[in-house]
């Protein structure tokens, strides 16, 4: 049995991991913080786990391309987006007729941005984007809650 991989070292996949999954913490941080369902943990499952078909789908690709099979990773990662927006989906349908969550939603599709940039080794890149959208989450949060002292049903 092979255990070889062609795409990265075994070093460098737990890194770009690693990197998905602290990067999914430092976005789902906020949320944790405020006692939120949806928190750290599944924002570190989101990252992580797109990072984790980033890089089975880029092995993939590598196998093929050594077996002179045409395939195309992009359709993978077009699957990868699709799949967290059909999470964000969740998070904004609550059955009661009322629309919310659409913040949550968005920053699982961003949580699963982190975790392809992880999965393709652009640290930078997860590190900003997560930076970047947590920043968001917590500047929004500020403006928002101006002016709500009045309004407590209103919440994301």
């Amino acid at each position: 049995m092979d255990l070889s991989i062609a795409y990265v070292s075994y070093w460098e996949l737990c890194l770009r991991l690693i990197c998905a999954a602290a990067a999914g913490a430092l976005l789902g941080l906020d949320r944790e913080l405020r006692h939120r369902k949806v928190g750290m943990r599944t924002y570190m499952i989101v990252s992580l786990g797109a990072a984790g078909f980033t890089l089975i789908t880029m092995e993939l690709a590598m196998e093929a391309q050594t077996l002179e099979m045409g395939t195309d990773p992009t359709r993978i990662m077009q699957g990868i987006v699709g799949a967290i927006g059909f999470l964000g989906a969740g998070a904004i349908i609550h059955g009661d007729e009322r629309v919310g969550g659409m913040a949550t939603a968005a920053s699982l599709w961003a949580a699963g941005g982190v975790g392809m940039a992880s999965g393709l080794g652009y640290y930078v890149h997860a590190v900003l984007l997560a930076l970047l959208a947590a920043g968001i989450l917590a500047l929004s949060r500020l403006m928002s809650n101006r002016g709500r002292e009045d309004r407590p049903d209103v919440r994301d």
